[in-house]
C-alpha cells in the first residue's frame, strides 16, 4: 500500500520536472526566434515573449537595473530561468522537484536522484552568481535541459514499474496537457488572426510553435515541408501518436489513472479524463471544420483542473 504522502510528493515531483523542462524549452525557442525575427518585426519579436506571462499565468517579470544595453530578452530568461520567487522559473521548478525527491528518496533510485540533484545545483550556482549576457543564458539553458532529460531517462530506465512510478508519470503526464493546452491558447489567437500567407513571418511563427511543444520532427514526419495551419493544428491537437500532442497527453493520463485503481471501477478522475479523450477522439472534425479551437482550449483547460482537482482529493487528502 502507497501512503498518500508519497504518492502526492512523486505526483508533484513529475511536475516539477515536467515543468521546469518545458520552461526551459520556451526559453530557448523564445530567444532563437526572437533573435531571428528582431530584423524584421520589432514589436513580434517582442510580443514572443511576453507571450510566457501567457502561458505560465501568475508569473510577473523580475524589477531588476538591467544594464541600459541589455537585450529586451534578459528579463524574461532572468525571471523564467533564475528567479526564486517566481512559482514558474525553471529554478524554482527544480527545487520544489528536488525537495519532493528528498521527501520520498527511499522510492527513487541513486541515478535518479543523483541527476536531479546535480541539475539543481548547477542552477543554483548560476542563480547565485547571477548572469548577464544573452550567450551565457543560452550555455545555462542548455546545460539545464540536457540535465533534467538526464534525469527523465534515469526515470525511464531505472524505477521499477509500481505505483510510484505511476504516480511519477501521471503528474508529468497531466502538466505537459495542461502546458501544451496553455502554450496553443496563448499563441493562436495571433496565429489565427488576420495575417496573409504571405507574410514573411507567417510559416516562422507556425514552426516556432511546434519547436515549442518539441514536436517538429513528429510533424515533419506525418507531413513533410508542409507548413499549414489547418495541419498543424490537426497534429498538435488530434494525433494519437505525437507524445506533444493533446490527444496523446489525455489518452495517457487517463492510462496512469486507470492502472493506479487497478479495478474495473472508474475514479471520479478517470470519468473526467475519459470524457475529456472521447471529445478528442470524436470532435475532431467538428472543431476543425467550424473554427472552435479555442473553445476547445479552454474546455480542455477545464477539464484538466477538474482531473486534477478530483484525483488529490481521492489520493492525497488524508
Amino acid at each position: 500500500m502507497l501512503l498518500s504522502r508519497v504518492a502526492d510528493a512523486l505526483y508533484w515531483m513529475g511536475r516539477y520536472i515536467e515543468r521546469a523542462e518545458h520552461c526551459t524549452r520556451l526559453l530557448l525557442v523564445t530567444e532563437d526566434i526572437a533573435t531571428e525575427i528582431q530584423g524584421l518585426d520589432e514589436s513580434v519579436a517582442q510580443a514572443e515573449w511576453a507571450d510566457l506571462l501567457s502561458i505560465f499565468p501568475g508569473s510577473r517579470l523580475v524589477e531588476r537595473a538591467y544594464p541600459a544595453f541589455a537585450a529586451f530578452a534578459l528579463p524574461y530568461l532572468s525571471s523564467f530561468l533564475l528567479e526564486e520567487t517566481n512559482p514558474y522559473s525553471t529554478f524554482f521548478a527544480l527545487r520544489k522537484a528536488r525537495e519532493n525527491a528528498r521527501a520520498v528518496r527511499e522510492a527513487l533510485t541513486v541515478e535518479v536522484f543523483l541527476n536531479l540533484n546535480d541539475t539543481y545545483r548547477t542552477l543554483e550556482t548560476h542563480a547565485r552568481k547571477g548572469i548577464g549576457d544573452l550567450p551565457a543564458f543560452r550555455d545555462a539553458l542548455t546545460t539545464t535541459q540536457r540535465g533534467i532529460l538526464a534525469t527523465v531517462g534515469a526515470v525511464e530506465h531505472t524505477l521499477t514499474r509500481d505505483h510510484c512510478w505511476l504516480f511519477l508519470k501521471l503528474g508529468e503526464a497531466l502538466e505537459r496537457t495542461l502546458r501544451t493546452t496553455l502554450v496553443l491558447s496563448a499563441k493562436l489567437p495571433a496565429l489565427l488572426g488576420p495575417t496573409p500567407k504571405t507574410d514573411a513571418l507567417f510559416y516562422t511563427r507556425w514552426r516556432s510553435l511546434l519547436r515549442d511543444l518539441a514536436s517538429l520532427e513528429n510533424y515533419r514526419k506525418v507531413f513533410g515541408a508542409r507548413m499549414e495551419p489547418e495541419l498543424v493544428l490537426q497534429f498538435i491537437l488530434f494525433d494519437a501518436h505525437a507524445p506533444r500532442a493533446l490527444n496523446y497527453g489525455c489518452h495517457a493520463v487517463k492510462d496512469y489513472l486507470e492502472r493506479i485503481a487497478g479495478t474495473d471501477v472508474r475514479t471520479a478522475p478517470a470519468r473526467v479524463m475519459g470524457r475529456l479523450c472521447a471529445r478528442l477522439a470524436y470532435d475532431d472534425t467538428d472543431v476543425m471544420r467550424h473554427g472552435e479551437v479555442l473553445v476547445f482550449l479552454l474546455g480542455i483547460l477545464t477539464d484538466l483542473d477538474k482531473a486534477h482537482e478530483t484525483l488529490s482529493a481521492h489520493y492525497f487528502v488524508t
